[in-house]
């Protein structure tokens, strides 16, 4: 006897026709749960084990996000930056099916304000942390003094070069990012959801692609202000500390021992003139960025 069955199928259900009874087990032996099987006849229908998490709903997204951001104070007395808050909702899988090309700032506006408000200081606009409205003004005052204790130079001098190069090399539109602890490298193009908690994104407002920092000295003062600055503010976005991505005393040595990077030593090599035209694809510069 054949059943086929009697009503649409669900979304993310794989639906399947039993001919005999005898059938059923071996789907059994095939990895199906108990749980999963129907146990109608006329309505047989098996999950598969392989299949995607369901799709986030609006309001699925509101409580999820809601409860993140309620955890995280519960916890933490630091700012929940919006960026983090990204990267978590990245890893627990909670976008809204109905995302689209929507920021987080937009999608917390539009779907989960004011259980969850947006605080940012007007000196730094894209420094942002996230609140629930009884801990608001307690994050709003540390956003503030935060801001204000932020006024701290940058010398690209002691910046490890992968970082350097993380900032200003062309990579043809993909994202950049960085390792947020030693061994400092960059990758171009997106990281693997189970690394993504290791890098930093460097946003491309914060670039300066072409800008070459094999000779720093070369660099005219505005071109050094302007990169100092970008790592600066990006750096501030992200909760990070300039300072963990300098040159350890024991590097600056070994680099000067053994004549830097094979990039360093391969620019040096060429005539001015050349060093100044010479194009280096992204996946090579990289590669030579971390030969010693």
């Amino acid at each position: 006897m054949k059943y086929e069955p009697k009503r649409p199928f669900p979304l993310h259900i794989t639906p399947f026709v039993v001919t005999h009874q005898a059938e059923v087990p071996d789907l059994y032996q095939a990895g199906a749960r108990t749980s999963q099987l129907s146990k109608d006849p006329t309505n047989c229908y098996l999950w598969s084990g392989t299949m995607s998490s369901m799709p986030t709903t609006p309001e699925e997204f509101k409580q999820k996000l809601t409860a993140m951001v309620q955890t995280h104070y519960a916890n933490h007395r630091i700012p929940l930056l919006l960026a983090h808050l990204g990267t978590e909702l990245q890893k627990a899988d909670a976008w809204p099916l109905d995302r689209g090309q929507r920021s987080l700032k937009q999608l917390i506006s539009d779907y989960v304000t004011p259980d969850v408000d947006l605080v940012w200081d007007r000196r730094s606009p894209a420094y942002i942390a996230v609140a629930t409205p009884d801990v608001r003004d307690a994050v709003t005052a540390q956003v503030e003094q935060r801001l204000g204790a932020k006024d701290v130079t940058v010398r690209l001098e002691d910046i490890i070069r992968p970082v350097l190069l993380a900032f200003c090399i062309d990579a043809r539109d993909q994202p950049v990012y960085v390792r947020r602890s030693r061994p400092f490298r960059y990758e171009i193009g997106n990281v693997s959801a189970d690394q993504i908690s290791d890098f930093v994104h460097v946003e491309p407002e914060y670039r300066r692609p072409g800008l070459r920092v094999d000779r720093l000295q070369s660099l005219s003062a505005n071109d050094k202000v302007d990169l100092a600055n970008r790592i600066q503010k990006w750096a501030l976005v992200h909760d990070l500390s300039v300072e963990q991505f300098y040159k350890p005393d024991q590097d600056s040595k070994q680099t000067s021992d053994l004549g830097g990077t094979a990039l360093d030593r391969l620019l040096s090599a060429q005539p001015p003139d050349v060093a100044q035209r010479l194009m280096i694809p992204a996946d090579i510069a990289q590669i030579l960025a971390r030969l010693r």
